[in-house]
């Protein structure tokens, strides 16, 4: 069973650290045989915000599974370290206020595809990332990893009813925008709508009844090969870069 307690991986690992204050209850730990710059990178840097480093043996890596998952690194958090502190409507009120993007992952399952999306929607300046507590990822180290750390530098908050958290949006002045292959919005028009919430679905049904009833626009992006869809976190990728386009 997934140690959620844990995150892994080089780079996922290096991102929390930079992130974490001083003395911050967290603890590396370090495959005894492992060394080399980005080592020695991780491990000053623990040192620097006096955050301990424990040296540990081939067994307790080896339960996290191949070392290409975990790299001879790995990193734990306290319970509460992965979801912002913001609650839903705060994130709202902030969105509103710079008139930003926010990308809800409605039933993304996929850890990959789930990491991947976060990953891109932080490198591209949005505000957070909205996903529901059943029927989805979550914040795991499998996402985390896939995230390439970026769960550490962007927002991240869980909702109970996705529809309910739409509504209390859209009073918000906020614009739903879904994606589907039956849209009819061109994507280059989409940079009109601001502040605005992006809904991802998931890989195989796309977007639930109820939360595509919720869309102001559905965006479709056209393809002009023999493949009929995209992939979940390819797909996110593109419309954002549209959407948050200057």
């Amino acid at each position: 069973m997934e140690d959620k307690g844990l995150i892994y991986g080089r780079n996922p690992v290096l991102e929390y650290l930079n992130g974490a204050e001083p003395g911050s209850p967290l603890e590396l730990y370090i495959a005894e045989h492992s060394h080399g710059k980005i080592i020695d990178i991780i491990t000053g840097t623990a040192r620097t915000k006096k955050i301990a480093v424990r040296r540990m043996d081939k067994d307790f890596f080896t339960r996290l599974g191949p070392s290409s998952r975990h790299q001879g690194v790995a990193l734990r958090l306290p319970p509460d370290a992965r979801e912002s502190a913001a609650g839903s409507g705060q994130i709202l009120e902030r969105t509103a206020a710079d008139r930003g993007v926010l990308v809800l992952l409605d039933q993304v399952t996929d850890p990959q595809n789930a990491g991947s999306i976060i990953r891109t929607a932080e490198a591209l300046g949005c505000c957070g990332v909205v996903i529901p507590k059943s029927h989805a990822a979550g914040i795991t180290p499998a996402v985390i990893k896939a995230s390439a750390g970026a769960t550490a530098h962007i927002a991240i908050v869980t909702v109970s009813n996705i529809a309910s958290f739409l509504e209390g949006a859209k009073k918000q002045g906020f614009w739903i925008i879904g994606t589907s292959d039956h849209g009819e919005d061109a994507l280059p028009r989409l940079r009109e709508y601001r502040p605005a919430i992006l809904v991802i679905g998931s890989e195989g049904g796309g977007m639930r009844r109820l939360t595509e009833e919720k869309c102001d626009l559905i965006a479709r992006i056209p393809l002009k090969g023999s493949v009929s869809s995209l992939n979940a976190s390819v797909a996110a990728g593109i419309v954002l870069y549209e959407l948050l386009k200057n």
